[in-house]
């Protein structure tokens, strides 16, 4: 009887042993594996975001390697208030009382139905995925003013943007204000660089462009007709906006940008919003579910993309 309760405490203490020497290799494995994984996505984080500054520095001129230097580089990029004489004013100071907004009414055949187009510009970026997941949710097609950037992790986004059905448009290639308008030359050089970089990536021949800036920009040292001219002989149509979200404003946010949307597009029957799709813009991002909702709940309202039919909302300042 002893021996037979002695054996079974041994066979006991055996599988103790066994268990606990289990649990002591199986647990610090598990943490491994969950910390690697980790590390693994907050490299990949990491990796994406130097990328992306160093496309900044390569870009718009960034030389300085502080972070005020970046900081810089970011503010140019997207429109931000700078000190730089690169920088242009804010797209939201265009005062429409002192140009004339064309097309912020519709012809005659479509009188009553309010056509609402969602563009984005200065993409794609590492924005522009969860940008098209929103739109694909709500079945909801837009317009992308993109710049050119041959990074090969660019590429698929340029390639979902026309798979999906979105409209392609150009914003210039390199997005640099000094380089853009400082001549005839230099601007249709820059033109043309991003109609065939996005030929070349999508097999898309864009028709559509967007100003940096604006088309009443301060910022050109060319006469902004002459550039017209440029797009014209080129058979492109260039899109200002009568709408903003405000995103280039620095500490806008998401409710912010929903009200500067949501509370402008009844004044117009033809409205042409202007958002962005940029690394540092995730308040759009945020409020874009909540706009789509609002716009779709209006009476005769659709969303559409930019097409060739489509009439231009411009800024002429002459």
């Amino acid at each position: 009887m002893e021996r037979e309760k002695y054996s079974k405490r041994v066979r006991y203490l055996r599988r103790l042993i066994l268990t606990s020497v289990a649990a002591a290799c199986l647990i610090p494995t598990c943490i491994c594996v969950i910390l690697s994984v980790r590390y693994d996505r907050l490299s990949s984080r990491f990796e994406q975001a130097q990328s992306d500054l160093e496309w900044y520095r390569q870009r718009y001129g960034g030389t300085d390697e502080n972070t005020d230097g970046i900081t810089d580089e970011i503010e140019l990029y997207t429109g931000q208030e700078t000190d730089s004489e690169d920088a242009p004013a804010s797209e939201m100071d265009v005062d429409y009382a002192t140009v004339e907004v064309t097309g912020d009414q519709n012809p005659e055949d479509i009188e009553g139905t309010r056509y609402v187009y969602l563009t984005f510009d200065d993409g794609p970026s590492t924005n522009t995925d969860e940008i098209l997941d929103i739109l694909k949710e709500y079945d909801v097609k837009a317009t992308f003013f993109v710049c050119g950037k041959p990074d090969a992790k660019y590429t698929d986004r340029y390639k979902r943007i026309v798979d999906e059905g979105h409209t392609l448009g150009m914003h210039s290639f390199t997005h640099r204000y000094s380089d853009i308008y400082e001549s005839v030359e230099s601007f249709k050089s820059d033109l043309d660089e991003l109609r065939i970089f996005l030929y070349e990536t999508t097999g898309v021949w864009s028709e559509f462009y967007r100003f940096p800036g604006g088309s009443s920009n301060n910022v050109s040292k060319v006469d902004i007709t002459e550039l017209i001219g440029i797009l014209e002989d080129a058979h492109v149509t260039y899109f200002d906006w009568n709408v903003s979200a405000g995103d280039d404003r620095s500490g806008a946010d998401k409710d912010t940008i929903y009200a500067n949307i949501v509370n402008n597009i009844p004044r117009f029957k033809h409205c042409i919003v202007l958002m962005h799709d940029a690394a540092d813009k995730k308040a759009t991002v945020e409020a874009l579910p909540q706009i789509i909702e609002a716009i779709e709940a209006m009476d005769d309202t659709v969303i559409v993309p930019i097409t060739q039919d489509t009439l231009p909302v411009q800024h002429i300042n002459k």
